[in-house]
């Protein structure tokens, strides 16, 4: 149909649906052992938001059929040294 379709995959992002769980110390340990972020931490909406909004702009012409992981390094460190 001539238009680029992707996916992201971010990390935490903190909104109304997650900040009860980042406030419990209890809670927050869990999702920092599941989700790992070393890059900057848990992302705002700010820092997907743009993300977004180049893959869906016109400038976007070739990206396309691709899953683009914006999650502060999670997948990396989840995956572990072997698969690099």
């Amino acid at each position: 149909a001539g238009i680029p379709l992707n996916a992201i995959a971010p990390g935490t992002v903190v909104t109304p649906m997650t900040e009860p769980m980042l406030a419990g110390p209890d809670v927050r340990k869990i999702v920092d052992a599941t989700v790992p972020m070393p890059l900057h931490g848990h992302a705002q909406p700010a820092q997907i938001a743009p993300l977004l909004t180049w893959l869906t702009s016109p400038e976007n012409e070739l990206v396309t059929g691709q899953v683009v992981f914006i999650d502060g390094g999670a997948d990396a460190v989840l995956r572990g040294d072997g698969t690099w």
